[in-house]
């Protein structure tokens, strides 16, 4: 695919009507082979349920896998990067600068997420969605939608509908292409200043809530800039008059193309029967926009962590799942989902290498000495 700086593609774009005859039809997973997962952990030399959660995840990664062994690697984050209008308005701590200096950093390998990445064996996919002084850097998927990212929302829609359709269409093109290729799980991060602000203001529009009451600090905002940007939000969702019903022109509205490109990412791979990890608040408030359209995604999907944003109670609320970790986080770029990755390995080697208890006659009480 052919992208120029205009953000117009060179073939036939996704209409939002396409998009959503895609998804209409998405299955829940396959309950009889969760089935018969749990019928084997139940079998195995242990307690029954003795390792709680891990042994659920497991079962629901065999339901959406359709195996009772499933399998999560080869394994790949993909960062999407974009900057956001609405920096304009003072409500981040750092300008839009950052963003390029981070992607440049994930290149050459000296970021964080490439330390974590490494330990968890998962292979990092930097795409610039639209992020202004990153030119053609190696080692990056560039498919800018535009060269400065979305417009301000504080004073006009962040992007036009063929902004946004491309953008979804990028993430569920690039999931795709991860799946072809033979990555069985996928993760989402994201990166661009401002994004915290997006997804408040779409996450406020879509669950009718006080924006106010679910704005984080960032990392380091002074009060008076986080006065600053509770203010610019619930002035901007007062002038947009935005309805729930309608989650799309909300996205298009006040989201960003990280979040647009994230909910077509989360589309593709649940259509393909691979699981995702969600990561923090942003990825968090794709997938509920995502909801809105298929309320079937929730079954694809684990929620890695509550970050230290308020607006994450709400978004999990609302997917109806419950997070892996609690650690007061505020990373991003898919921090939090490779640290919750090892959990799932743990759960998969249990499994596998696990002896069977074939004194089936045999209380679990008397195979386990009790206090």
């Amino acid at each position: 695919m052919t992208v120029n700086n205009s953000g117009e593609n060179t073939r036939n774009l996704m209409t939002r009507e396409q998009f959503l005859s895609l998804i209409k039809d998405l299955e829940i997973p396959d309950g009889e082979i969760a089935a018969g997962t749990r019928a084997r952990w139940n079998s195995l030399c242990k307690p029954i349920g003795s390792f709680g959660q891990l042994e659920f995840f497991h079962q629901r990664l065999a339901a959406i896998e359709g195996t009772t062994d499933p399998d999560i690697s080869p394994r790949a984050l993909f960062i999407f990067a974009a900057d956001n209008g609405i920096v304009a308005e003072g409500v981040t701590q750092s300008g839009p600068e950052v963003t390029a200096q981070l992607m440049r950093d994930i290149v050459g390998r000296k970021s964080i997420i490439n330390i974590i990445a490494r330990d968890t064996a998962t292979t990092v996919i930097p795409v610039n969605l639209g992020v202004r002084d990153l030119n053609e850097e190696d080692g990056i998927v560039h498919v800018p939608i535009s060269p400065d990212g979305t417009k301000n929302f504080a004073e006009t829609e962040a992007m036009s509908e063929a902004e946004m359709m491309l953008a979804i269409q990028l993430g569920y093109e690039l999931a795709s292409e991860a799946i072809n290729n033979g990555y069985k799980l996928l993760i989402a991060g994201e990166m661009g200043m401002g994004n915290t602000s997006t997804s408040t203001a779409l996450l406020a529009a879509l669950e009718e809530t006080n924006a106010a009451s679910i704005c984080g600090r960032d990392a380091g905002l002074s009060d008076e800039k986080f006065l600053r940007k509770q203010e610019v939000i619930a002035a901007a969702l007062q002038m947009h008059n935005l309805s729930p019903d309608d989650p799309m022109t909300a996205l298009r509205t006040v989201g960003g193309f990280d979040i647009a490109a994230i909910l077509g990412f989360y589309s593709a791979a649940a259509l393909n029967k691979v699981p995702v990890i969600l990561d923090g608040l942003i990825t968090q408030v794709a997938a509920v926009v995502l909801k809105q359209l298929q309320a079937n995604i929730s079954h694809y999907i684990f929620a890695a962590q509550r970050t230290s944003e308020p607006g994450c109670e709400l978004a999990l609320r609302s997917l109806g799942l419950t997070s892996i970790l609690d650690l007061d986080l505020h990373q991003g770029e898919g921090g939090g989902a490779l640290l919750a990755l090892p959990l799932f390995d743990r759960a998969i080697s249990i499994y596998r290498e696990s002896t069977i208890c074939e004194a089936s006659d045999v209380e679990f009480d008397e195979l386990y000495d009790r206090p």
